[in-house]
């Protein structure tokens, strides 16, 4: 378990708390904390850090610059891990919180191992410990002692490498080590020791001449640049060599290995390990499955290369033309005699009869150590009579088709680059200055070729023989419209020349659901989406796509959840334009809207209170069984963005009543997932069809619906403004549900808008009319928002018994967001009476329910209130951790009352355990953004903060000036404080 705060060193100095960056700040203050990481758990005295720290440029104020620094320093990290002692400051700090200690830890480990001759742990230890490098240590940071240690940990580190490249040596993995080699080798041309490794890694790999070359090239650059010979280890290397020069031919048949393969480290590693293991009764067969052009000959070839020591009795490769554009598949008899050659055999003692030729081939491999590779195979029943039998040999096979009717070792679906990767094989394609000149362009060109090898490989080898296109360019012509697959072709070899053959092998219903799944509106859909789009029963359409995913024409992100790679799917939709009518589609897309429309009315959903109207009959739909919250929720995060996505389809068909439908029965879980943008682009796109309908009832339900994003976005006024557009739209005899509910949003509102004014009478109408509809569930949501509205006015004994009667109902009708947020402000009233237990109780409840429910809106409130309860009962660091955590998931939500809330009770925590300065800021943030907002209730509470924080700091005047503010706008706009805020006066002037 990685530690809560943790300091990287190794790389570009990094802080991290509970796996968040958090940002350091200035140039020289990142110095200092270096200095002081550098020093953990060691005292440092002011000198030293202003010599460490400052000696390029000491400052005229000598150690007067020290303090401020280290002030700042502590409010970035956590409490008590810097602190002042009589000698000076000290960084205290774990073990595990510094990524230098973890190095040398892992470096003591792997050197254990070694010595008891457990390499591969020793091995993988050292792996580990160089890992932690991110690049120079470091690096950027100025000063002569950061720059010594800088020095130090690099000549560490290449210590380190050193010893992980002779233990790998050592385990026999001298092919894998070649590659890292190369560059290292080049970019210290003087050491010997490293050119040393690099010479015993070729002549174990069978390359003794260019063992040798090297040693040659060594040794001149010694003599031309030094003028010394080589020392005499590497003499002795040298000699060693030439004494075992001789090697046995053995066959070799592996195609070029391209020069510009990046990446795919764990998946080679996976592969040599698959292939290197051992087993007394069979052969390792490994299969590599993955789509058109994601590059399965490539790791093929690459892994064989690394495995020569593995299997030095050779390479044997067959391409079995399972996909090869204008090439059938290669015959089972063609491919065996072809093996039996590569092995020795004569054409004139190859049997005719292939039983006959499998027994020569199996017999004659009996014993050796081959790896034989298989490229491109159709199937599983062209790959079975090629199998060697003996268990000496391995087989390596790449197939566009998951193989499953092979028993094999090991299966690796090879997935697209990742785009670290896919940028450097553009680079190496391109050129490196040409992709640097154009970083964001280079980046669009990677993301519109979707990261697939193949179309990196064109899109790069275009670039390179057209010097005068940039790489914006490129990407204009690969942006327009159908043109995508056109571009990406180059020497009559392209991407779609690629996808064609394995469409062509497809059967009708599955080359039928390919092309429909085109007219998917968003990313992704499940087996109820499929069968809606291609009119099927949900089985069926489930098994159609499981063998899509099985020819590697389909992703499966997720189990029971399948998506396009982005050029299979113009792929696909080429060809539906192509091959099926324009009716056919119009219909598929509307089959699979009215999937959508129907399942979000799923009896939970409407339980839950998301029923903004009744959709009335519909044509019969599959949907799915969302009979419990698990499952509605999952539900609802699996299909928010596609639910997103099918209300612009339905807009721009101009269904504009299917649109609001859609739109509004979308929202709810829209905002469940805090998609605030995409929550407003629906409504607003409702907003217009509602227009458009000529239906004012409609418009009123938009904007109904649309005032709580608002709400969340823009603040109070704006969301007050909008309800009353939608009372303005509601005609008179319109549906008393509807009215009902845009009463209790916007006394919701006005709660913190005029708490005494117009609020408890627009809350109180809510609730009469929840009554005469005899609305549970709307009742209980009014009771909540009136509750809340008693303890701002700091009526508690109503509160409490407001929030008890409406989580009564709550407990008889289910949980919601809403219950939690009841939870929330029982915690409070339950504070404000002293009940301490039982507000920790009911803040606990608040905070489970909200994380049961995923309500990234209850949660902030729920932590809150907790906070609060647990800082009255004297727990002050839990009470800390909860509002920091508060405040995050305040800020995460982009709920400003709920950021607000948190800051002001984060800083009352602060001022508990005495950080003064940390609240000061946080009652300071508050007070701007409310009086810049006019909200009046916060106003008076942070100014209430900031007296508090004066009267901590030892400055009565201060904090009577901030009371007698708040008490002025208390009185003048009647709000509830001013009779504790006098009391609080009295007490400052006793």
């Amino acid at each position: 378990m990685s530690a809560p705060l943790r300091i990287e060193l190794l790389g570009p100095l990094q802080i991290r708390w509970h796996g968040q960056t958090i940002a350091v700040g200035a140039q020289r203050l990142q110095t200092l904390l270096a200095v002081l990481a550098l020093r953990a758990n060691q005292v440092c005295t002011a000198e030293e850090l202003l010599d460490l720290v400052w000696h390029d440029n000491p400052p005229g104020t000598g150690l007067k610059v020290l303090p401020p620094y280290i002030y700042r320093l502590r409010r970035i990290l956590p409490v008590d891990v810097l602190e002042r002692t009589p000698d000076g400051y000290l960084l205290r700090l774990p073990d595990n919180a510094l990524d230098l200690t973890e190095f040398e830890t892992a470096v003591r480990a792997a050197a254990g191992e070694r010595d008891r001759g457990e390499l591969d742990a020793a091995a993988a230890g050292y792996r580990r410990a160089l890992d932690l490098f991110r690049g120079e240590p470091l690096s950027g940071l100025p000063g002569q002692y950061l720059a010594a240690q800088r020095l130090r940990l690099v000549e560490r580190r290449d210590k380190i490498f050193g010893d992980r490249v002779d233990v790998d040596l050592d385990r026999g993995q001298a092919a894998e080590l070649i590659a890292e080699l190369v560059p290292a080798v080049a970019a210290k041309p003087f050491d010997e020791h490293l050119a040393g490794q690099l010479m015993r890694a070729l002549a174990a790999d069978g390359r003794q001449a260019d063992a040798l070359d090297v040693y040659t090239r060594t040794r001149d650059t010694l003599i031309d640049e030094l003028g010394v010979e080589p020392g005499p280890a590497l003499r002795e290397i040298q000699q060693t060599i030439l004494r075992n020069d001789e090697t046995a031919r053995t066959p070799d048949e592996l195609p070029y290995a391209a020069a510009t393969f990046v990446g795919r480290e764990a998946e080679l590693a996976r592969l040599i390990q698959a292939l290197s293991s051992t087993d007394a009764s069979a052969p390792p067969i490994v299969a590599i499955d993955g789509m058109a052009g994601v590059g399965k000959t490539a790791i093929a070839v690459n892994t064989a290369r690394r495995l020569t020591t593995r299997y030095p009795d050779g390479l044997l490769f067959v391409d079995l033309h399972g996909h090869t554009p204008g090439h059938p598949p290669r015959d089972v008899k063609a491919a065996l005699d072809h093996l039996l050659a590569g092995v020795g055999i004569g054409p004139k003692s190859i049997p005719q009869e292939l039983e006959d030729a499998q027994t020569l081939w199996r017999s004659t491999v009996a014993g050796r150590r081959l790896l034989v590779v298989l490229d491109n195979a159709p199937g599983s029943t062209t790959v079975l009579p090629l199998l060697p039998g003996s268990p000496s040999c391995g087989v390596l096979i790449t197939s566009r088709n998951q193989l499953t009717g092979l028993d094999t070792r090991d299966r690796l679906h090879l997935d697209l680059l990742v785009p670290a990767d896919a940028a450097a094989l553009l680079a190496q394609l391109a050129g490196q200055d040409r992709v640097a000149a154009d970083v964001a362009a280079s980046n669009d060109l990677v993301e519109r070729c979707g990261h697939l090898p193949l179309a990196i490989r064109i899109a790069g080898a275009r670039l390179r023989h057209r010097p005068a296109w940039t790489v914006a360019h490129i990407n204009q012509r690969l942006d327009r419209v159908g043109r995508r697959l056109t571009e990406l072709s180059a020497d009559g070899v392209g991407v779609a020349a690629a996808f064609e053959l394995s469409y062509e092998q497809l059967a009708p219903d599955q080359q039928r659901l390919f092309r429909l799944l085109s007219q998917l509106p968003g990313r992704d859909l499940d087996q109820y989406g499929a069968a809606a789009l291609a009119d099927l029963d949900p089985d069926d359409a489930a098994d159609l796509a499981e063998s899509l995913v099985d020819a590697n024409l389909l992703l499966q992100p997720v189990p029971g959840r399948y998506e396009f790679h982005d050029l299979l799917r113009e792929y696909a939709t080429h060809l539906a334009r192509a091959t099926d009518s324009p009716e056919t589609l119009e219909a598929a897309t509307d089959r699979l809207l009215e999937y959508y429309l129907q399942a979000t009315f799923h009896p939970l959903s409407v339980q839950s209170g998301m029923k903004y109207f009744d959709p009335g009959p519909r044509p019969p739909c599959a949907v799915p069984e969302l009979d419990t919250l698990e499952k509605s929720i999952a539900w609802g995060d699996a299909e928010a963005d596609n639910l997103a996505a099918a209300v612009e389809r339905s807009a721009a068909s101009g269904q504009h009543t299917r649109t609001w439908q859609l739109a509004l029965a979308s929202g709810n879980f829209l905002e469940r997932r805090g998609k605030v943008q995409q929550q407003d682009l629906v409504l607003e796109l409702a907003l217009a069809a509602a227009v458009q309908l000529g239906d004012p009832e409609v418009e009123a339900r938009v904007l109904h619906t649309g005032a709580g994003l608002i709400r969340a976005q823009r603040g109070l006024r704006a969301a007050a403004d909008r309800f009353r557009q939608a009372l303005d739209r509601l005609p008179d005899d319109g549906d008393l549900l509807l009215r009902a509910q845009i009463y209790s949003g916007l006394g919701n509102v006005l709660q913190n808008l005029d708490p005494y004014g117009e609020a408890l009478p627009t809350l109180l109408e809510a609730i009469r009319l929840a009554r005469e509809l005899n609305n549970r569930r709307l009742l209980s949501q009014c009771l909540t928002y009136t509750a809340i509205l008693y303890a701002n006015a700091l009526d508690h004994e109503a509160a409490t018994a407001t929030f008890e009667e409406a989580l009564g109902i709550f407990r008889q009708l289910g949980p919601t967001g809403l219950m939690a947020d009841a939870l929330s402000g029982l915690t409070h009233s339950y504070a404000d009476a002293g009940r301490i237990e039982d507000a920790i109780a009911t803040g606990t409840a608040a905070y489970e329910l909200a994380l049961e429910l995923k309500n990234v809106f209850s949660l902030p409130w729920a932590l809150g209130a907790l906070g609060l309860a647990y800082r009255l009962r004297g727990d002050l660091e839990r009470a800390l951790s909860l509002h920091r955590e508060g405040l995050l998931a305040a800020e995460r939500c982009g709920s400003i009352a709920a950021r607000w809330s948190l800051l002001l009770k984060l800083g009352d925590s602060l001022l508990a355990v005495g950080d003064t300065a940390a609240a000061l800021d946080c009652f300071e943030q508050v007070l701007d953004a409310s009086m810049a907002d006019k909200t009046h209730l916060y106003m008076v509470e942070a100014w209430e903060g900031l007296a508090a924080h004066a009267t901590a700091v030892g400055d009565p005047v201060t904090a009577a000036g901030h009371l007698n503010q708040a008490l002025a706008v208390s009185e003048e706009y009647g709000l509830p404080h001013a009779k504790r805020i006098r009391a609080r006066l009295a007490e400052l002037s006793e």
